[in-house]
């Protein structure tokens, strides 16, 4: 399901579920339904879950709302223990992405754990951070 324009979403065997990369596209009704089977899919077989990991280079707004419901969604399972970890990674210097974060772990009544990527972090030191 990942593209240039559509995040990696996928649920890693030891109980992650993992949302990464760019979502950049408007009003994508073919995305949105592929979305909508994977919850199902998610949720027809679902595993403990450890944690939410988080991050996203860029997101419109369209898209905020897409990300908001889907995390709803996830966080009413009542399977999922009230203190899930959810991981708002963002990169040295990108305030935007962090700011985002904070709204929507607001909205939700959540709280984040703000994880801060510096330059000299690889994308292989990323993976294997953990809560």
């Amino acid at each position: 399901m990942c593209t240039s324009k559509t995040p990696e979403i996928i649920l890693n065997p030891e109980g992650i579920v993992r949302i990464k990369g760019r979502w950049m596209m408007e009003n994508n009704v073919t995305f949105s339904k592929e979305l909508s089977d994977w919850y199902d899919t998610y949720i027809s077989d679902l595993n403990e879950i450890n944690a939410i990991d988080i991050h996203l280079e860029y997101f419109s707004c369209f898209n905020l709302g897409i990300l908001i419901s889907l995390l709803r969604k996830i966080l009413c399972i009542k399977l999922i223990p009230s203190d899930l970890p959810v991981n708002w990674y963002y990169e040295e210097g990108d305030e935007e992405i962090l700011d985002l974060g904070e709204n929507i772990s607001s909205v939700l009544g959540t709280p984040f754990n703000f994880i801060l990527i510096s330059d000299n972090k690889s994308s292989a030191d990323l993976s294997k951070i953990q809560a």
